[in-house]
């Protein structure tokens, strides 16, 4: 038998904002679940803007979590849908490191991946953890670093990211910089006194992988002036 909730929850998933109007005027309750998720949760994840916004306007509780301990801003954030993550900040959507996915990668974690500067920065004004890190090791930094988002890289390291953590593997933001061959972020790493003497568990060092990289000439050379060997 179909949930008295699935009306509703469906209008929002397909982004049909006539009909969650219409069905909110005809007393839908705003809050009903269906598929495990609310429709603001729905919504979110599909990144339409417009159906968030009325469902806030009309009370839909933006603090909600459903049985997965998953919130709206969360799948907004897993969808990388900014202008829904925007929204939902600034409707007080909570950011505290017990809303995280399976892989314990918090708010600031997944969208210091996604390099959004401006929402990293105001995740950190307001509290959350820099140095929180997810199941393997990684912190905002490193993820920052593994996505090539050298904007993001550089304010992370001005709000105080430690730039010599290591993950589980042993890899530093360092050596995955210049695995990728990334001399900008490369650059800054050292600047900001990143190590070049770690290895990982596999061996492997800065140098050593800066040799693999595509920009490997410029990598190893900016490498040895630090000190790499």
């Amino acid at each position: 038998m179909p949930s008295t909730h699935e009306p509703l929850v469906n209008a929002c998933i397909r982004g049909d904002i006539a009909t969650v109007k219409r069905l909110l005027v005809a007393g839908a309750d705003i809050e009903g679940i269906w598929r495990s998720c609310t429709g603001l949760m729905w919504a979110a994840a599909e990144g339409h803007l417009s159906v968030v916004n009325l469902l806030l306007s009309a009370g839909s509780n933006v603090n909600a979590r459903n049985q997965v301990n998953y919130t709206a801003l969360l799948y907004a954030v897993e969808a990388d849908r900014r202008e829904v993550i925007l929204t939902l900040l600034d409707h007080g959507a909570p950011t505290d490191a017990s809303i995280c996915n399976r892989y314990e990668e918090t708010i600031l974690l997944l969208v210091a991946r996604q390099g959004h500067t401006d929402i990293v920065e105001r995740l950190v004004r307001q509290g959350n953890d820099l140095h929180h890190t997810n199941k393997i090791g990684d912190t905002a930094l490193y993820l920052a670093v593994s996505n090539g988002h050298a904007p993001t890289v550089a304010s992370l390291m001005r709000l105080g990211a430690n730039v010599n953590t290591a993950n589980i593997g042993g890899w530093t933001p360092l050596m995955m910089a210049s695995a990728r061959g990334d001399i900008d972020i490369i650059e800054m790493l050292l600047t900001q006194g990143a190590d070049v003497t770690p290895q990982n568990r596999w061996g492997g060092t800065a140098l050593s992988e800066a040799k693999q990289s595509f920009r490997s000439r410029q990598a190893v050379a900016m490498l040895r002036e630090a000190g790499a060997d």
